[in-house]
């Protein structure tokens, strides 16, 4: 069956076909700032709910961009998230010792974004606002007792940007977006309600991009 995501990919290349389209191709780097929304315990027993928790550090990554003669675009991307995966070892009586561990991971994560353009093609100044879907593959921390595996999870992200040309095939680009996904990884939760839910990631980059 195919995904949202495949039939956004699908749909994207197809369009790249259709003549008189003007592609953009970026490198971003940009600051994530991860949710601080419960992930649940490693430990069996007297784990709480907010035991572990991601902290992002950094991110990167690149863009293929397809705009349409006027106020419309359409955008693939792939971002690599540095993060840092922190957690609490609960031992002896009743969980009375409690050990810090943390590993760092990479979150990668593959989009499609629909842009909206305030000013048309050939503009230097071209503010947008975007929407679109959104996979990510959470990898698996090296921890002490450590259940197995990474995560993915599959959302949507909005937001918008600025782009600024430079000169004819030269332009820099300034985004911002808000992320959102299932929690990752399956973890255990003293409340069981509190084990799905959204899970956020909010962004903000910058790039270098070539048009031609």
């Amino acid at each position: 069956m195919k995904t949202p995501l495949s039939v956004a990919v699908f749909s994207f290349i197809a369009y790249g076909l259709a003549p008189a389209q003007t592609f953009e191709v970026s490198v971003l780097a940009g600051y994530p700032r991860i949710s601080g929304a419960p992930l649940g315990s490693i430990s069996s027993e007297n784990g709480k709910d907010d035991d572990s928790k991601l902290k992002g550090n950094y991110s990167y990554g690149a863009t293929l961009t397809i705009n349409t003669p006027g106020y419309y675009g359409h955008e693939l991307g792939y971002i690599n998230n540095r993060a840092t995966f922190q957690t609490k070892l609960r031992t002896g009586t009743g969980g009375s010792t409690v050990t810090l561990a943390q590993d760092k991971i990479v979150i990668q994560q593959a989009f499609y974004n629909f842009l909206i353009y305030f000013m048309p093609k050939g503009e230097r100044f071209r503010p947008f606002m975007t929407g679109g879907l959104q996979m990510y593959q959470y990898g698996e921390p090296h921890v002490p007792e450590w259940p197995g595996g990474g995560a993915r999870s599959y959302g949507a992200n909005y937001g918008g940007g600025l782009k600024i040309k430079l000169f004819k095939h030269a332009l820099v680009r300034f985004d911002f977006r808000d992320r959102i996904g299932g929690k990752p990884y399956d973890l255990t939760f003293e409340d069981p309600m509190r084990a799905g839910g959204r899970f956020r990631q909010l962004e903000a980059s910058f790039g270098i991009a070539i048009g031609f």
